[in-house]
């Protein structure tokens, strides 16, 4: 009899005993981890901001004289890119396009009887670029670089002192191309859309315009290199937003 009495109370405290560890296995178990983002993949986006563009313009053959034009614009435009991400490392590579609004103007030889006034606009401009970066959970900061080109139009109309058209002109337009780098840092918002900022400091390749007469004859007569020199710096900063697009 005490026997089995023993053999149930042995039975008893076991059973308890495991039913206590289940109960304290259920409530210690640990909460699933939240997802990491990824930063790998396509995505497409938009842009908008501001700058500074500065305009150089040398004329060492007719007016012997140089000036530099500096003003704000504003720039708006796509993007389209992909990212790989490695660990908390990342490249990537992206293009943009972007319309301009126009730049300031000025004046060359304004102390002559005979003025030019000169100018460049760039209405459409784009990057091609690489990205490497530091991914920090839902936060990129990167650095960028690659090639810029830009539809520039240079202008110079001549006039006297008294305002009157007249004179040489120096007008050209074409793709001029040239070099960016800058950096920026992006946040995911969500699985797909990313919102953030990006500076960027271009500097593109000389631009010339022939000076000529208003019959098209060279205006520094049989002088080599009778051509209005322009070189187009510009410094930008702009917001940004993407969209990742599914893997």
């Amino acid at each position: 009899m005490r026997a089995t009495l023993a053999a149930a109370a042995a039975l008893f405290i076991s059973t308890t005993a495991a039913s206590m560890a289940a109960d304290l296995a259920t409530a210690y178990t640990k909460a699933p981890q939240a997802a990491v983002y990824s930063w790998t993949g396509f995505y497409i986006g938009g842009n908008l901001g501001g700058g500074v563009a500065s305009s150089h313009f040398d004329d060492p053959g007719f007016f012997g004289s140089s000036v530099t034009a500096t003003d704000g614009f504003f720039t708006g435009g796509a993007q389209i890119g992909y990212n790989y991400q490695f660990g908390a490392g990342l490249i990537g590579i992206e293009a943009d396009v972007n319309g301009n609004s126009t730049f300031k103007g000025s004046v060359i030889g304004a102390a002559d009887s005979v003025s030019l006034a000169v100018g460049d606009r760039a209405d459409v401009s784009g990057t091609i670029r690489a990205r490497a970066g530091l991914v920090m959970s839902n936060a990129l900061i990167y650095v960028t670089g690659g090639a810029a080109w830009a539809d520039l139009k240079q202008t110079g109309v001549g006039f006297s002192n008294f305002g009157v058209p007249g004179g040489p002109s120096a007008n050209s337009s074409g793709t001029s191309w040239g070099g960016v780098i800058g950096a920026g840092v992006e946040f995911a918002m969500s699985p797909n859309w990313t919102v953030g900022a990006e500076f960027l400091h271009t500097v593109y390749e000389d631009h010339d315009a022939a000076l000529v007469n208003f019959n098209g004859t060279s205006a520094c007569g049989i002088t080599a290199g009778c051509a209005i020199r322009n070189q187009l710096t510009t410094d930008v900063a702009r917001v940004r937003f993407n969209y990742k697009l599914a893997q």
